[in-house]
Formats: structure tokens, sequence, C-alpha cells
């Protein structure tokens, strides 16, 4: 991160250095979202009625409603019931992620999690990457 560190301080570094510090960094970075994208996660809704199983990505893979849940609930509650499990699923999802993000970019420094973190030069450039779509 000798390049990066120069780079981001303004000062003349080798620049073929710094392409191959981003490029193992984006690469690296590609293979956690990868990696990430191959897990199965899985969430429940409040009552325990209705698991979803998603992917890394957030893609769902399947749903199980426990047969209670079919006699018990009418269409409405099974919708919520539903949309609470894909719901749960999701936000777990953007858990790991954040973690895993926070584990790549290393430590925080004190305070929000809006603040760059130490280390990394390159963190707040791949942050500000991560919220563009």
């Amino acid at each position: 991160m000798r390049n990066t560190a120069a780079f981001n301080e303004g000062r003349d570094g080798d620049v073929a250095g710094l392409v191959r510090e981003v490029q193992g960094r984006v690469g690296a970075l590609a293979d956690l979202l990868h990696g990430l994208s191959d897990e199965v996660i899985e969430g429940t809704d409040a009552t325990g009625s209705v698991v979803a199983r998603v992917s890394g990505a957030g893609r769902l893979l399947g749903l199980t409603v426990d047969p209670r849940a079919m006699r018990d609930l009418d269409h409405v509650a099974m919708s919520a019931a539903i949309r609470g499990a894909i719901g749960a699923a999701r936000s777990e999802v953007g858990e790991r992620l954040g973690k895993a993000m926070a584990d790549f970019t290393g430590d925080f420094t004190a305070g929000s999690g809006d603040e760059p973190p130490r280390g990394d030069p390159l963190a707040p450039y791949v942050r500000a990457l991560l919220r563009e779509e």
C-alpha cells in the first residue's frame, strides 16, 4: 500500500506500482463479492412459519412454508409472512456484506460508520463505488 499512500497524500510515486496495488485490491474485492454471492442465507418471518433462502447477492432461491401456516393464515397474513422472511434473509445478506467490507477495508476509526477506516487510503473510493448502482 506504499504507492497508494503516496498517491493519497499527493506525492509522486511509482504509477505502475500504484496500478498493481489497485488491481490487487480490485481483484481481492471481486473475490470477496463472488464468495458472498455463493452463500445461501436463510431468514424467517416473525411467526416462524415461513423460511426464505436467498443467495449472497440477495436473489430468492426458495421458500418453505409450515403446513400449519397454510391452515392458520389468510392470504394477507401469508403474504406478510413471506415478505417478512425474505426481508429477514436479505437483511442478513446486508449485515454479512457490511461486516465483510469492514474486514476488507480495515479497522474503522471511533465514531460513526461513515468515517474513513485507518490504514486503507482506497477505502473511501471503494465505499463510494459500492453506493453507486
